[in-house]
């Protein structure tokens, strides 16, 4: 059961054509609300409305806002839909989309019997933070203005609306267009599944590069299975057998104080051993020795060094990448002098990507895991 309050809106703090960022009163208190029009329509000042108060009083992160709920009939002017694929089926907030496959849509018979991702590199996302680093990194090597588009998955937060990241990175033509599968909705294209989308990024979008992950908000439980970005694995397994470049974004941090989460953290570990096919895996020559040290000391004891290719990266430095291109992005609350090595090592996953989507892997160093165990 959701948790509701009534509430006055008092001020519109933020809104584009998909989101709006609302002040709202609450038993005389003031507090951030999120609304998404496309359930009902834009919002005014002096509006009653009724919340879902539910994340707020669990003390969330990401999720953390209260979300107004559609009250009575919609005012969004109804048109007929052009698609027939449900988002939220069997809810009472179900609503049809054009997903890029079915049969209405333009790009149905491309997609039709296309299989292959002919070579693209997949770079798998385990947070949403990983995404500017991603794209600086693979922006900063490949030779060309690359086509970069953004798989996002139904893992985390379910409407593209939500990330900020995304508006700012399109806003600055740093990332061409997303795709929103499975129940995430919002997408620049709307994909029924995963291998869909990633055929759907290279046959339709004709990108250079593939990022696919999930939007902001994991979930984890402190276990060993039970986080979303657990859907790294079959991203990876997927990409190999559609014959695309599968390459792991690895969550690696020294300012974490989780001990789980030190150095690479047990949901790389663990998104790496379920993982059949190999991924490539890059850790960046700034990161320090002791660090490098920790990190193949826990790769060899769950014997993963055979089973993925890792390689050693020279790479411009992230905060710099991050300052220069004026994005502001942080990660469990911290920024990029604070978390170095996290931004660090999801610019060298960008490089990797560029360089092997330029057939260069052969001259890059490999990561001698042996020195270090």
């Amino acid at each position: 059961m959701f948790e509701t309050a009534k509430g006055r809106v008092v001020e519109v703090l933020f809104q584009s054509p998909d989101l709006q960022e609302l002040l709202v009163e609450i038993d005389g208190q003031l507090q951030r609300a999120y609304h998404y029009p496309c359930f009902q329509r834009k919002l005014q000042p002096g509006e009653e409305v009724f919340l879902n108060t539910s994340a707020v009083k669990l003390g969330l992160g990401t999720g953390g806002r209260h979300f107004v709920l559609p009250a009575g009939e919609s005012d969004v002017p109804a048109e007929a839909p052009a698609g027939h694929i449900m988002k939220l089926r069997y809810t009472p907030w179900q609503f049809p989309v054009l997903a890029v496959e079915e049969e209405a849509s333009p790009f149905h018979e491309a997609l039709e019997n296309a299989t292959s991702l002919r070579g693209v590199p997949v770079v798998a996302a385990s947070l949403h933070s990983m995404l500017p680093g991603i794209i600086l990194g693979f922006r900063s090597y490949f030779p060309r203005k690359p086509r970069i588009v953004y798989i996002m998955t139904d893992g985390a937060a379910l409407p593209v609306a939500l990330s900020q990241l995304v508006r700012e990175l399109k806003a600055k033509e740093l990332l061409q267009a997303t795709i929103t599968t499975g129940h995430a909705f919002g997408g620049d294209l709307e994909a029924v599944s995963i291998p869909s989308a990633l055929v759907a990024a290279v046959e339709v979008l004709s990108a250079d590069l593939v990022i696919c992950g999930l939007g902001p908000g994991i979930v984890g439980t402190g276990t060993a299975l039970g986080f979303s970005g657990i859907e790294q694995s079959w991203i990876i397994d997927l990409t190999s057998r559609l014959q695309g470049i599968p390459i792991l974004a690895p969550r690696v941090s020294t300012a974490d104080r989780r001990e789980r989460h030190h150095g690479l953290s047990h949901h790389s570990l663990t998104v790496l051993d379920l993982a059949n096919q190999p991924a490539l895996v890059g850790l960046s020559n700034r990161l320090p020795a002791d660090l490098i040290e920790e990190i193949t000391a826990a790769v060899i004891l769950k014997k993963l060094e055979q089973r993925h290719r890792w390689y050693a990266l020279d790479d411009p430095p992230a905060a710099q990448l991050l300052a220069e291109h004026q994005i502001y992005v942080k990660t469990m609350g911290r920024t990029a002098n604070e978390d170095p090595w996290f931004f660090q090592t999801s610019v060298t996953a960008g490089m990797l990507a560029a360089r092997a989507a330029l057939n260069q892997l052969d001259t890059l160093a490999k990561l001698e895991m042996e020195n270090h165990g």
